[in-house]
């Protein structure tokens, strides 16, 4: 197991997950059919995280493993974040710690989500359910 790696680092955190596991209509089409867990939530896990702690403001940096680049038969993203300060990672979209053990996060690639630095539609609907909502004064583009 990557010491470096942290699934649920906070309350925060805790609470995304929680809901995420409670809310599985947010999961895209080609994760359907997973009950009660996180697992093909990685996308808006680490949005909502990482609007809830502080957007561009935060000490996080957002990125996404493509996976045909570990292997080439191999399809879809994984999104996750890293502590800019101690560079632990944290990947909230994986049920178990020991499901981070083959995820090469070093291979990911740091980027802006797919909405850029605006919470998406899901991750609105998450934030406001756990009460996290950010001022519209503190997003940047």
């Amino acid at each position: 197991m990557e010491e470096n790696v942290k699934i649920e680092p906070d309350e925060t955190a805790e609470r995304i997950r929680d809901y995420l596991r409670d809310h599985p209509e947010l999961r895209k089409d080609q994760y359907d059919g997973r009950d009660n867990t996180v697992e093909g939530l990685c996308y808006v896990a680490a949005e909502v995280y990482f609007h809830a702690t502080g957007g561009t403001d935060s000490d996080l940096d957002i990125y996404c493993l493509s996976w045909s680049d570990v292997d080439p038969s191999y399809t879809g993203t994984h999104w996750y974040l890293r502590k800019s300060d101690c560079g632990t990672w944290i990947d909230l979209g994986v049920e178990d710690i020991r499901d981070t053990e083959p995820i090469p996060f070093e291979s990911g690639t740091r980027r802006a989500f797919i909405t850029g630095y605006e919470p998406s539609k899901r991750s609105i609907q998450v934030l406001e359910a756990i009460d996290e909502l950010p001022d519209p004064e503190t997003i940047r583009d």
